[in-house]
């Protein structure tokens, strides 16, 4: 008999491991069922030993051991994701089996498809970061020159893409002569196409090309030698819920640990990789570019026209009036880019300055516009944080004043001036109620390709898909782009501005109000290294990464709980010797307050003991590593 340790796989469980009696020692990493609590579940062996070895613990434990059932066709996962998995559990201060959990793809761990079947191997390759910055017609050229280089020698391609829709965008880039290599994963796939991806994953006759999101990048294939990151700037590659890892960072550890060589590509690399690229802890794929050469130029309008009673600011300047005027003559088509959903982000009252806020997140209400079955208009106020849906009000909660006035530019506001302007001109909406799902999207993008002299009216969801026969593009108000609650705001907005620049025809115009500064100097001129030495020794100054290490925490409760929490965690953190700043959220309610705490600790140090210790921590209190957002 055998004593066999099991991760259990179930999304949120704070159950380390599970032990069962087992007639068979089944290897590490072996998919089994598991009887837990009346059901049965997956879950991954993580150690095996002989009864006879532990019977001292046995017989001292306080419960009892349940025996597991035999397990018929067990498939092994890779132990290279296993060891994966154990670096990432010292620096993430979620259990182990919440991060496996998170990096099998969503049907093996359910276990509706079982795990493809491959022999285990390490590579030889230099498994140090190399850093690719480049226009995306750049990138397409150097990895068809890795990946017939991999094919050269026998050896697989993972191409890991932030997104589905990039899936098949870079399926049409790179499939040319190799059509019969290339195996694709992503989440909008039918089952049947599923099923014919994992039987040509585990075909090990040829080496392979595996385009894919980071839901199925984990899979293992014995000849894999490569693993690129397209889009290696890109957000979506961190998870928006718990154990909310980086997968950026889980395929570097995996590259280490498997021994394969890993390219970070993108038109603007994130400013810690850059910095780890100048202190050579990274290497330069190729020529790294002091300036890229972009397709589009870019055109600053800073519009100083002041607001009236009835109407508070100017949408459209003349200038780009005529811009959009001209392009449309000319039958081509124009891009508009809202930074923010519905008619306005903020309805605050004129007269006691009240600010209409969801009472479950502290956020400020959006005011939307939507039209009914009767076409009917009606208005609603949306919280984006906790999805929180009313109503909008007439009057003024605080006060009872009827004065309520909308604050900032919303997609729907600038949809409202463009039919005015542009009447006859077909006008495209792309945003939360449009764009719902993946089909309707593709749909919205198609259509508007087919047409000459059109004009698409877009949020940030737009940039994945977008499309490819844009002559104009223009921000309309860059400084509500710039109102981003985050530390890495000029770095998402210098990515934005370049990705404008390199996927429009002829011209991308900028408005604003304020002062045109050095980021908008250094987009214009494309100077992505400039941007970056302005970027890193203001981080170094303020001590944000990669200078630093952020340690987030939340919590929200009443002001009883709040109180008792935050003693619990100062206790926790004097046993460390580190001090965190405790603060509330600026959006808080009184009665049910969002309480932060931000550790800044210095990247080089040990933490392994202190993530120990927040593993402690009540499971209400959310623990985030390096934020982008830290109010």
């Amino acid at each position: 008999m055998f004593v066999i340790e099991v991760i259990p796989l179930v999304r949120g469980i704070q159950i380390e491991s599970l032990s069962y009696f087992s007639a068979t020692n089944y290897p590490v990493g072996s998919i089994i069922a598991i009887p837990v609590r009346g059901k049965t579940i997956q879950g991954i062996v993580i150690d095996g030993k002989a009864v006879s070895s532990t019977k001292t613990a046995l017989k001292a434990a306080t419960f009892s051991l349940r025996k597991l059932p035999e397990q018929k066709d067990v498939v092994t996962i890779a132990p290279s994701l296993l060891a994966t998995v154990e670096k990432l559990y010292q620096d993430n201060p979620s259990k182990r089996g919440a991060i496996l959990f998170n990096l099998l793809p969503p049907d093996i761990r359910s276990g509706l498809s079982p795990y493809p079947a491959t022999s285990s191997s390490i590579s030889t390759e230099d498994s140090t970061p190399q850093i690719l910055c480049a226009s995306e017609a750049d990138r397409i050229i150097s990895y068809q020159t890795i990946i017939r280089s991999a094919f050269a020698h026998r050896g697989s391609v993972l191409l890991v893409v932030p997104t589905s829709t990039t899936v098949e965008k870079m399926r049409q880039a790179l499939e040319r002569g190799i059509s019969e290599r290339v195996i694709c994963f992503s989440s909008h796939q039918t089952k049947k196409q599923r099923e014919a991806a994992y039987a040509a994953f585990s075909d090990l006759s040829q080496a392979t090309l595996t385009i894919t999101t980071p839901s199925f990048a984990y899979l293992d294939r014995a000849d894999s030698t490569t693993i690129i990151v397209e889009e290696a700037a890109s957000s979506h590659y961190i998870m928006r819920t718990r154990p909310n890892l980086d997968h950026r960072i889980v395929l570097k550890i995996l590259a280490s640990v498997s021994k394969r060589s890993i390219i970070l590509g993108d038109t603007l690399t994130t400013t810690e990789d850059e910095h780890k690229r100048r202190s050579d802890i990274y290497q330069t794929y190729g020529e790294h570019p002091v300036r890229l050469e972009l397709p589009a130029k870019l055109t600053i309008v800073n519009q100083t026209d002041k607001p009236k009673n009835d109407v508070p600011f100017q949408l459209f300047s003349p200038e780009l009036i005529k811009r959009i005027e001209t392009t449309l003559e000319g039958r081509h088509n124009v891009f508009l880019f809202a930074a923010r959903r519905g008619l306005a982000p903020v309805v605050a009252c004129v007269d006691c300055g009240f600010i209409f806020r969801c009472p479950d997140s502290g956020t400020p209400y959006s005011l939307l516009r939507t039209i009914n079955a009767e076409h009917v208009e009606e208005r609603w106020f949306v919280s984006s944080t906790s999805g929180k849906r009313v109503r909008a009000a007439d009057v003024c909660e605080n006060c009872g004043s009827w004065r309520l006035r909308e604050r900032g530019i919303g997609i729907q506001q600038v949809e409202d001036e463009c039919r005015k302007l542009f009447p006859k001109t077909p006008l495209s909406i792309f945003d939360h109620t449009t764009a719902t799902t993946h089909k309707k999207a593709t749909v919205i993008k198609t259509d508007f390709e087919k047409q000459k002299g059109a004009i698409l009216l877009a949020t940030q969801m737009v940039m994945p898909y977008l499309p490819s026969n844009i002559a104009l593009s223009a921000i309309v108000s860059l400084d509500a782009v710039r109102a981003i609650p985050s530390w890495r705001a000029d770095e998402t907005v210098f990515r934005l501005i370049l990705e404008l620049r390199e996927h429009s025809g002829r011209e991308v115009m900028i408005q604003t109000r304020s002062e045109t500064d050095d980021l908008l100097m250094y987009a214009s001129r494309g100077a992505v290294d400039r941007f970056h030495d302005d970027e890193i020794n203001l981080r170094q100054m303020l001590k944000y990464p990669p200078f630093a290490k952020f340690i987030f925490l939340s919590w929200q409760g009443a002001p009883q709980i709040i109180s008792d929490t935050e003693t619990i965690i100062k206790k926790m953190f004097a046993a460390h010797n580190v001090s965190g700043a405790f603060y509330t959220n600026p959006h808080s309610k009184q009665k049910e307050q969002l309480r932060h705490c931000l550790l800044r600790l210095d990247p080089r140090s040990d933490t392994k003991e202190l993530i120990e210790t927040l593993r402690h921590l009540p499971p209400y209190v959310a623990i985030t590593i390096n934020p982008d957002r830290i109010v």
